[in-house]
């Protein structure tokens, strides 16, 4: 073997164990605990739950197909207390997505989504 090419061989195997040590000490994963969707009008809107080590998250997704619209999503927790109210308009594709964290103690989440027009729907995630 050529003195080059031991030189290549040494540093693409450096390069891909450091490769695999930062693969290992990235963040933990989240896991899914509830997802659900529906329709909202000619929208879709996606909502999910997720929980990692520390905190539970809501993830919430508007497809509408039409820019410039303004959404407004309301989280509540089970005894029916206010945890987020969040406006937001899509962007040039007609989408959005937001998400905020929310108290692990929770065991049902309620999301009223309204858009223009009157397109209102609720969706229930349970951890």
């Amino acid at each position: 073997m050529t003195f080059a090419r031991k030189v290549i061989t040494t540093v693409t195997a450096a390069g891909l164990a450091g490769a695999g040590l930062v693969g290992a000490a990235g963040p933990a994963q989240a896991t899914v605990l509830d997802r659900e969707q529906k329709r909202c009008g000619a929208a879709l809107v996606t909502a999910e739950l997720e929980r990692d080590s520390r905190e539970h998250e809501v993830d919430v997704e508007v497809y509408s197909q039409r820019r410039g619209e303004r959404w407004r999503i309301v989280i509540r927790d089970s005894d029916g207390e206010v945890l987020h109210r969040i406006t937001r308009k899509t962007n040039r594709e007609g989408e959005f997505d937001v998400w905020r964290s929310v108290p692990r103690s929770d065991d049902r989440l309620k999301l009223r989504v309204k858009g223009p027009n009157k397109q209102r729907c609720t969706l229930t995630l349970r951890a």
